[in-house]
């Protein structure tokens, strides 16, 4: 494999391992391909992230893995209306 042993400086594992990662404020979270999280604070955050890129590592909080699909709820258009979807949810609580 082209990627097998390019390591990033000072982070473990080469890009060959990794499957996914995302950014929460200035440490990456990184998930390997066996299935392991790991955390990593890059000294420069924009060349590590370029660097995932590079080497095609996907970024979850671009595409997740799942296809679009608009989840935002538009009550007003509810075949049962606003309210009615409110008593159904509390009669569901109740079963």
């Amino acid at each position: 494999m082209e990627n097998e042993h390019i390591f990033y400086p000072e982070f473990d594992y080469p890009a060959s391992h990794l499957s996914a990662f995302t950014l929460c404020i200035d440490v990456f979270i990184v998930s390997l391909k066996n299935g392991e999280i790991v955390r990593f604070k890059p000294h420069e955050i924009a060349h590590f992230k370029e660097w995932l890129n590079h080497f095609k590592v996907r970024d979850i909080t671009v595409n997740n893995g799942l296809p679009h699909v608009d989840r935002t709820s538009d009550l007003s258009k509810s075949k049962y209306g606003f309210f009615n979807f409110i008593k159904r949810r509390k009669w569901v609580k109740k079963k």
